[in-house]
């Protein structure tokens, strides 16, 4: 195999971060790599190139590969190393068999894959619509609109948490950053831990359990529960917790707003930078806020999107799921075809 001109059909290889990526090259226009990418196109017509990239995509390659890649931080191989890694391979007939099987089967995988995420997709739209006709309501009965200041509680300062967290600390004190915010409660499990000393200087951002966690910064707009399990716990420079006045806005009932398209829509506006998305307090503070001024109804609200939202969750888990298996599915035909299996 050699480093050429790029051609249609040709296999490309990535040799760092991450390693051993594979992709056809599907067109015949000229086209310019990174210098990470190689074009490796066999030697003689004895190695169809599909059946290449497919070699090079099972997990006996791709361990291989590994094998030889150097590196601790970001591991790659040089193209010298890679030229030496020794790959097996039958007949011409027998490779055109497995790389009809192969095309067969995956072109099958790509469009259940395509199914589920259009699926995936859907569920989350029907809870987003929802959520945005329940919170459209003109703020004529019975809703009023309030700063995001004037509604939190008396103990809420909206403030930014720990701004250097520092290293992982033994039986240290947990905390809660940005990327932590991936469903909708936060638990114990899986959190980082500091340094109880460095949370000092940053009480008023200590939580008390059920608090909103608010993501303002990076992915500004991201909103999660802190379950109560998290009392004592606190949160770093991303993020900011959040406890409504009891009598003007129910928690549950605020998670909700949070989230919905005004809100969210008024954060966007309000976040700025280029490297670094963020939304400044200042700015926070002045979002508006519109909400029913009867309990029953938030209780109703959020009952209700209560409801919708654990049934999205399911169709979401559900398909993930799906989504997950297949990846795992294309994995396991590969190592059969490879194992002498197909």
């Amino acid at each position: 195999m050699t480093r050429g001109i790029p051609k249609k059909g040709d296999v490309l290889f990535t040799t760092e971060a991450p390693l051993a990526n594979v992709a056809q090259l599907d067109t015949d226009e000229k086209v310019v790599f990174a210098q990470r990418i190689i074009v490796l196109q066999p030697l003689s017509n004895n190695l169809d190139r599909t059946f290449l990239k497919y070699l090079l995509l099972s997990d006996l390659a791709q361990n291989r590969i590994h094998d030889y890649g150097t590196g601790a931080t970001v591991k790659g191989i040089k193209s010298s190393l890679l030229k030496k890694i020794p790959i097996e391979y039958p007949s011409i007939t027998e490779q055109q068999r497995i790389v009809h099987i192969l095309d067969k089967a995956f072109a099958d995988i790509a469009t259940a894959k395509a199914n589920a995420e259009k699926n995936l997709q859907n569920a989350r739209a029907l809870f987003e619509s929802h959520l945005n006709s329940v919170f459209s309501i003109k703020a004529n009965e019975g809703w009023i609109e309030k700063p995001f200041e004037n509604v939190v509680d008396d103990d809420c300062s909206l403030s930014y948490g720990i701004v250097q967290p520092g290293d992982e600390y033994d039986n240290g004190l947990p905390i809660v950053r940005p990327t932590d915010l991936t469903t909708n409660i936060i638990h114990l499990s899986g959190l980082k831990k500091i340094d109880p000393k460095i949370a000092e200087n940053y009480k008023r951002t200590t939580l008390k359990g059920s608090e909103i966690l608010l993501c303002v910064r990076g992915n500004t707009g991201i909103v999660s529960f802190a379950s109560s399990e998290l009392a004592g716990a606190n949160v770093t420079r991303g993020i900011v917790p959040i406890r409504f006045k009891h009598t003007l806005i129910l928690q549950n009932f605020g998670y909700y707003l949070l989230l919905s398209p005004k809100i969210q829509s008024q954060i966007k506006d309000k976040t700025y930078g280029a490297a670094l998305m963020q939304i400044n307090i200042r700015d926070l503070k002045t979002i508006s806020l519109s909400f029913p001024t009867q309990m029953e109804k938030q209780l109703s609200v959020a009952k209700e999107l209560d409801i919708l939202h654990e049934k999205t969750q399911r169709l979401e888990t559900l398909y993930q799921n799906k989504l997950t298996a297949l990846e795992e599915l294309k994995k396991s035909i590969l190592h059969k075809a490879f194992s002498g299996e197909l």
